[in-house]
Protein backbone atom coordinates (compact mmCIF):
# COMPACT_ATOMS: atom_id res chain seq x y z
CA UNK A 1 0.00 0.00 0.00
CA UNK A 2 1.13 3.10 -1.27
CA UNK A 3 1.64 5.75 1.94
CA UNK A 4 -0.63 9.16 1.71
CA UNK A 5 2.20 10.89 3.25
CA UNK A 6 5.23 10.00 1.05
CA UNK A 7 2.60 10.88 -1.89
CA UNK A 8 2.08 14.84 -0.45
CA UNK A 9 5.62 14.92 0.24
CA UNK A 10 6.36 13.98 -3.35
CA UNK A 11 4.98 17.50 -4.33
CA UNK A 12 7.34 19.12 -2.94
CA UNK A 13 10.36 16.85 -5.04
CA UNK A 14 12.85 20.02 -6.03
CA UNK A 15 13.74 17.86 -8.78
CA UNK A 16 9.82 18.39 -10.42
CA UNK A 17 9.40 22.21 -9.77
CA UNK A 18 13.64 23.07 -11.20
CA UNK A 19 12.59 20.91 -14.38
CA UNK A 20 9.43 22.83 -14.52
CA UNK A 21 11.08 26.46 -14.37
CA UNK A 22 13.31 25.54 -16.93
CA UNK A 23 10.72 24.29 -19.05
CA UNK A 24 8.75 27.83 -18.42
CA UNK A 25 11.63 29.80 -19.97
CA UNK A 26 11.94 27.44 -22.54
CA UNK A 27 8.08 28.05 -23.35
CA UNK A 28 8.37 31.81 -22.83
CA UNK A 29 11.46 32.39 -25.50
CA UNK A 30 10.03 32.02 -28.71
CA UNK A 31 6.61 33.90 -27.79
CA UNK A 32 8.07 36.58 -25.77
CA UNK A 33 8.35 38.77 -28.61
CA UNK A 34 4.57 37.87 -29.88
CA UNK A 35 3.25 39.04 -26.93
CA UNK A 36 1.55 42.52 -26.83
CA UNK A 37 2.87 45.07 -24.35
CA UNK A 38 0.31 44.86 -21.59
CA UNK A 39 0.99 41.10 -21.47
CA UNK A 40 4.77 41.30 -21.98
CA UNK A 41 5.67 42.65 -18.63
CA UNK A 42 3.06 40.30 -16.36
CA UNK A 43 4.18 37.46 -17.80
CA UNK A 44 7.79 38.28 -18.02
CA UNK A 45 7.86 39.14 -14.32
CA UNK A 46 5.72 35.28 -14.12
CA UNK A 47 8.53 33.79 -15.87
CA UNK A 48 11.27 36.15 -14.08
CA UNK A 49 10.56 36.00 -10.14
CA UNK A 50 9.03 32.27 -10.09
CA UNK A 51 12.53 30.87 -12.41
CA UNK A 52 14.55 32.94 -10.12
CA UNK A 53 12.92 32.10 -6.83
CA UNK A 54 13.12 28.92 -7.61
CA UNK A 55 16.84 28.18 -8.20
CA UNK A 56 17.91 30.23 -5.93
CA UNK A 57 15.81 28.59 -2.94
CA UNK A 58 17.42 25.23 -4.55
CA UNK A 59 20.89 26.91 -4.31
CA UNK A 60 20.17 28.24 -0.71
CA UNK A 61 19.12 24.78 0.54
CA UNK A 62 21.86 22.73 -1.12
CA UNK A 63 24.85 24.78 -0.10
CA UNK A 64 23.02 25.05 3.66
CA UNK A 65 22.71 21.06 3.27
CA UNK A 66 26.62 20.73 2.73
CA UNK A 67 27.80 22.98 4.82
CA UNK A 68 26.05 22.32 7.85
CA UNK A 69 26.41 18.98 8.59
CA UNK A 70 23.18 18.19 10.10
CA UNK A 71 22.57 14.54 10.66
CA UNK A 72 18.65 13.26 9.71
CA UNK A 73 16.83 11.67 12.13
CA UNK A 74 16.50 8.16 10.36
CA UNK A 75 18.92 5.86 8.82
CA UNK A 76 19.22 5.36 5.59
CA UNK A 77 18.77 1.61 4.03
CA UNK A 78 22.16 1.14 2.43
CA UNK A 79 24.39 -1.99 2.50
CA UNK A 80 21.95 -4.63 3.26
CA UNK A 81 20.22 -2.62 6.39
CA UNK A 82 17.18 -3.94 7.47
CA UNK A 83 16.60 -1.23 10.88
CA UNK A 84 16.47 1.69 7.88
CA UNK A 85 13.81 4.19 6.71
CA UNK A 86 13.09 3.82 2.93
CA UNK A 87 12.53 7.40 2.80
CA UNK A 88 15.85 8.82 4.17
CA UNK A 89 17.97 10.28 1.94
CA UNK A 90 21.61 10.21 2.36
CA UNK A 91 22.56 14.04 2.10
CA UNK A 92 22.16 16.66 5.09
CA UNK A 93 19.03 17.18 7.15
CA UNK A 94 19.21 20.77 7.11
CA UNK A 95 17.03 22.47 5.72
CA UNK A 96 14.40 20.55 3.70
CA UNK A 97 14.51 21.00 0.14
CA UNK A 98 11.04 19.47 -0.46
CA UNK A 99 9.58 22.68 2.07
CA UNK A 100 11.42 25.23 0.96
CA UNK A 101 10.77 24.26 -2.73
CA UNK A 102 7.17 23.86 -2.08
CA UNK A 103 7.08 27.08 -0.02
CA UNK A 104 8.68 28.74 -2.75
CA UNK A 105 5.79 27.76 -5.05
CA UNK A 106 3.16 29.21 -2.93
CA UNK A 107 5.03 31.94 -2.29
CA UNK A 108 5.95 32.81 -6.02
CA UNK A 109 2.63 32.57 -6.99
CA UNK A 110 1.28 34.82 -4.74
CA UNK A 111 3.43 37.31 -4.63
CA UNK A 112 3.71 37.26 -8.67
CA UNK A 113 -0.60 37.33 -9.14
CA UNK A 114 -1.53 38.86 -5.77
CA UNK A 115 -5.20 37.03 -5.25
CA UNK A 116 -6.30 35.50 -1.92
CA UNK A 117 -7.19 32.27 -4.03
CA UNK A 118 -3.82 31.48 -3.67
CA UNK A 119 -3.69 31.30 0.08
CA UNK A 120 -4.77 27.44 -0.17
CA UNK A 121 -1.33 26.80 -1.85
CA UNK A 122 0.35 27.75 2.01
CA UNK A 123 -2.00 24.67 3.21
CA UNK A 124 -0.64 22.61 0.81
CA UNK A 125 3.23 23.65 1.77
CA UNK A 126 2.57 23.69 5.32
CA UNK A 127 1.28 19.63 4.49
CA UNK A 128 4.33 19.05 2.46
CA UNK A 129 6.52 20.34 5.73
CA UNK A 130 4.25 17.36 7.79
CA UNK A 131 4.62 14.81 5.18
CA UNK A 132 8.61 15.28 6.20
CA UNK A 133 8.07 14.93 9.41
CA UNK A 134 5.73 12.16 9.66
CA UNK A 135 7.97 10.26 7.31
CA UNK A 136 10.79 10.53 9.91
CA UNK A 137 13.17 12.39 7.62
CA UNK A 138 13.73 15.87 8.83
CA UNK A 139 13.70 17.79 12.15
CA UNK A 140 10.82 20.25 13.03
CA UNK A 141 13.90 23.40 12.44
CA UNK A 142 14.69 22.01 8.90
CA UNK A 143 11.15 22.62 8.28
CA UNK A 144 11.18 25.90 9.58
CA UNK A 145 13.97 26.84 7.87
CA UNK A 146 13.39 25.46 4.82
CA UNK A 147 9.87 27.23 4.84
CA UNK A 148 11.47 30.67 5.80
CA UNK A 149 13.67 30.23 2.77
CA UNK A 150 10.90 29.21 0.74
CA UNK A 151 9.43 32.55 1.71
CA UNK A 152 12.10 34.78 1.89
CA UNK A 153 13.78 34.22 -1.29
CA UNK A 154 10.63 35.07 -3.47
CA UNK A 155 9.22 38.17 -1.40
CA UNK A 156 13.05 39.42 -2.39
CA UNK A 157 13.44 38.90 -6.02
CA UNK A 158 9.55 40.20 -6.61
CA UNK A 159 10.72 43.28 -5.21
CA UNK A 160 14.21 43.13 -6.65
CA UNK A 161 12.47 42.90 -9.83
CA UNK A 162 9.76 45.91 -9.12
CA UNK A 163 12.64 48.23 -8.10
CA UNK A 164 15.08 47.35 -10.84
CA UNK A 165 14.22 45.33 -13.98
CA UNK A 166 10.48 46.68 -14.57
CA UNK A 167 11.59 50.21 -14.77
CA UNK A 168 14.32 49.43 -17.39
Amino acid sequence: MVDVWYLITLVGKPEIWLILAGMLVLAYLPIMWRLPKERKDFVKKCVVVFTVSLWLIAGVTFFLKYSIPAERPCIPCEGGRTDCNPYCPKDGSFPSGHTAIVFGVSTSLFVIFRRKKFLFLFAVALLVGVSRYVLGVHYPIDIVAGGIIGIVIPVAVSAIYERFVRNV
